[in-house]
């Protein structure tokens, strides 16, 4: 259903059309005056070469985007069984299935889907203290392939081979390292030297031997937007909201992490540890990458898709050796972080609940008025405290996830109650049955601490509540009620029929080149498959700019006066480029039906230029 129902985003048509330009030999990955190849090669040659082998279009790419995601589940109820049993792998396919941001990102052609498929194989083929050697160099191979995919998994592959290392000694570790290393040596080999611009990325004090793969410092970028720190905190409320079971589960094994004799066997401390390691260090690095910098700030929450399956695999992991008894400046922390996550949650999630909490009906009774009916809780809030509805609006949520927090701890309190009551008479009964010749069990084992029942209702609740609003439900970014497949198709096909053979085509469509897929044998400004976040806002050597994948005003002007056909999407009909195509030496064709089914203005606009 969500592959049907998803507008195509740019990253997805720039992996899909990219890689199929590079398979199909029109380019290669890196070269100069070609696409801007801002990611590890693999990332596009996956998605490429099942365009090649399937058919070209969104159909291709959507379900093969399933069958990776099944795939994954596979291995996480493989891992999870073995790790845990079959309750507990049931669970993690749920935390899956129930989670709809994260069934609408791997329903896409994305690369995470196919990292997050790569990373859970690699840990079913490693994890543990009895893999086969083989298992380990699969796995250790996949790491590498993660990280020639994408460049953010880089932790991943050191990481792996350390815990090989630890885990099965030197010679394996070798061996682990020789897999994953060999293929990244090869992958880099075939394009080298031109792929260190991906490098590129890493912070240029660290690497000023990369400054031969660089734009100048001086050629800023037009996408630049200016986000507040109160935008970075909102977004990573929102990767709190859509990933809520595996970062507060990770937090809650932080905080109730196993003291050293808790542990069913050493390797599953190793484990654990190497899988908290994995987490951590890849979601500083994705935070430091959104929340550090301003390319793509509310891009956190779909960073963490890549490795949310460590942070559940690590609960079932550790769930069943969880510290109990805690002091209480644990219990304080464990409070303080419930009612925080609550409200922030709550904060992150005003665009969704917050008309529903501002027009909830409270029952004029309860007000102390004689009169019948009710009134909007807004109304009420407003009328007695004087403040702005707009302000209302964003505070209401906040507000219900601080109760929602508090309702927690209360529901903990009762159950810390009713757990301590069960055990006395448990205790008091067994002290009757056996005369009481030695302490019982039950009286010698301390019940288990307030905080450590207030994660796990917490946790429970996050996990019952995962497809509400206020939850993963409540990511609808995308969303595009209709068969966005059909419509994308239709929009494609009539594009084939319009554009002849051999064309140079200017791209002003919609922002996913989606619809290129079904036009074969044209020619194109590679550098528009970015669209805005490829141009330059400054910078005057043109032929630098090219080199790199990168366009800016004066190219695209030079580009529009050179194509024989200008195609451009409804809502981008304006500005200079509307001129020229309306100042003659252009005829219309027939516009295509909207690219996305839910959106008029997604019919592209079809120009010939006039011979």
């Amino acid at each position: 259903m969500f592959a049907h129902t998803q507008e195509s985003v740019l990253d997805e048509g720039a992996y899909v059309y990219k890689g199929l330009l590079f398979v199909s030999g029109q380019y290669v990955p890196y070269q100069p005056n070609g696409p801007w190849t801002n990611h590890m090669p693999l990332a596009f040659l996956v998605p490429g070469y099942l365009q090649d082998w399937f058919g070209p279009g969104i159909r291709t790419a959507r379900y093969s985007a399933i069958l990776l995601a099944i795939l994954m589940l596979i291995g996480v109820w493989v891992l999870s069984r073995r790790i845990g049993n079959r309750w507990w792998a049931a669970a993690a396919v749920w935390a899956l299935a129930l989670n709809p941001a994260l069934l609408k990102t791997y329903s896409t052609a994305v690369s995470q889907g196919l990292v997050a498929c790569m990373l859970v194989w690699m840990l079913a083929f490693t994890l543990g203290d009895d893999r086969p050697w083989l298992q380990i160099v699969l796995g250790s191979i996949l790491a590498g392939a993660m990280v020639m995919t994408r460049i953010n998994m880089l932790p991943v592959a050191p990481l792996l081979v350390l815990y090989i290392l630890w885990q099965y000694g030197p010679r394996m570790g070798i061996v682990s390292a020789f897999a994953a290393g060999s293929v990244i040596i090869f992958w880099h080999a075939l394009y080298w030297p031109d792929i260190l611009q991906v490098w590129t990325r890493l912070p240029k004090s660290l690497t000023p031997f990369l400054d031969a793969w660089r734009l100048p410092s001086s050629y800023k970028q037009s996408w630049k937007p200016d986000v507040s720190t109160v935008g970075r905190i909102l977004s990573f409320f929102h990767s709190l909201r859509f990933h809520f079971v595996s970062m507060i589960g990770v937090m809650a094994t932080v905080m109730l992490w196993p003291r050293k004799g808790e542990w069913k066997k050493p390797s599953e401390m190793r484990s654990a540890v190497f899988l908290l390691a994995l987490f951590i260090s890849l979601l500083i690095s994705h935070m430091w990458a959104a929340l550090g910098k301003d390319y793509c700030v509310f891009c956190l929450a779909g960073y963490v898709s890549f490795f949310t399956a460590a942070g559940l695999l690590l609960i079932i992991l550790t769930a069943m050796s969880w510290r109990k008894r805690l002091s209480l400046w644990v219990q304080l922390l464990i409070v303080l972080m419930v009612l925080v996550s609550s409200a922030g949650i709550g904060y992150g999630a005003f665009e969704q609940i917050s008309d529903q909490l501002y027009n909830l009906n409270i029952p004029r009774w309860m007000l102390g008025s004689p009169e019948p009916g009710s009134v909007p809780l807004g109304a009420v809030l407003i009328n007695k405290f004087a403040i702005a509805a707009q302000e209302l609006r964003r505070l209401l949520p906040l507000i219900f996830g601080l109760i929602f927090g508090a309702a927690v701890l209360l529901c903990t309190l009762v159950v810390t109650f009713l757990a301590s009551r069960w055990r006395k008479m448990q205790a008091a009964h067994s002290e009757i049955k056996f005369a009481n010749p030695v302490k019982s069990p039950h009286t010698e084992r301390a019940p288990a601490s307030f905080g450590y029942w207030a994660l796990v209702i917490f946790l429970a609740a996050g996990f019952a509540l995962s497809p509400t609003l206020a939850l993963a439900g409540g990511y609808g970014t995308y969303d595009c009620p209709g068969d966005v497949i059909v419509s994308y198709e239709a929009a494609g096909q009539h594009l084939a029929r319009a554009i002849s053979p051999g064309a140079l085509v200017y791209w002003k469509g919609t922002l996913s080149t989606i619809p290129l897929l079904y036009v074969r044998d044209i020619r194109i400004f590679p550098a528009q498959i970015n669209d805005g976040y490829s141009m330059l806002e400054t910078g005057d050597d043109l032929e630098l700019i090219v080199r790199f994948g990168r366009w800016n005003e004066t190219l695209s002007h030079q580009w529009a006066e050179q194509a024989d056909f200008i195609l451009i999407e409804e809502r981008s009909f304006r500005g200079w480029l509307r001129d020229l195509v309306k100042g003659g030496g252009f005829e219309e064709l027939m516009p295509t039906p909207p690219a996305a089914a839910c959106r008029p203005d997604s019919q592209i606009r079809i120009f010939k230029r006039l011979h």
